[in-house]
């Protein structure tokens, strides 16, 4: 059974070639492109054991809050945060044992890091 990966990416582009790159990979993508559609989809899914946002985001939720939101809610998620802008974050300021990535990254490094995070959820 593939695993259900949640993608919030706001750049169609980027949502594509991320989605094209999970998919290649074996994983089932659900793209969205913003906060409140992850949301809602978390909300009409059991399916997702991911979630794979990215924090730039123009939206006022944005994905690290949007990550907060859901481990609060779904704490077995597994959480996997980017950013093209960020460069660090704290291990503490991803919620649950989450990870965060800067772009651009090698793709077998998002793979790794999603599987990982698909993983501790089976676990």
């Amino acid at each position: 059974m593939r695993t259900t990966v949640l993608l919030m990416e706001s750049t169609p582009a980027v949502r594509t070639r991320v989605a094209a790159v999970l998919d290649a990979a074996g994983f089932n993508v659900i793209a969205t492109e913003s906060p409140y559609a992850a949301w809602t989809t978390l909300e009409a899914r059991s399916d997702v054991r991911v979630l794979l946002a990215d924090l730039d985001v123009s939206d006022a939720v944005g994905g690290l809050e949007l990550a907060r939101k859901v481990h609060d809610r779904w704490p077995s998620l597994g959480l996997v945060i980017t950013s093209n802008h960020v460069r660090h974050l704290r291990p503490s300021d991803i919620p649950g044992d989450g990870c965060f990535l800067p772009r651009p990254l090698p793709e077998e490094t998002l793979l790794q890091e999603v599987a990982r995070a698909a993983d501790q959820v089976a676990a």
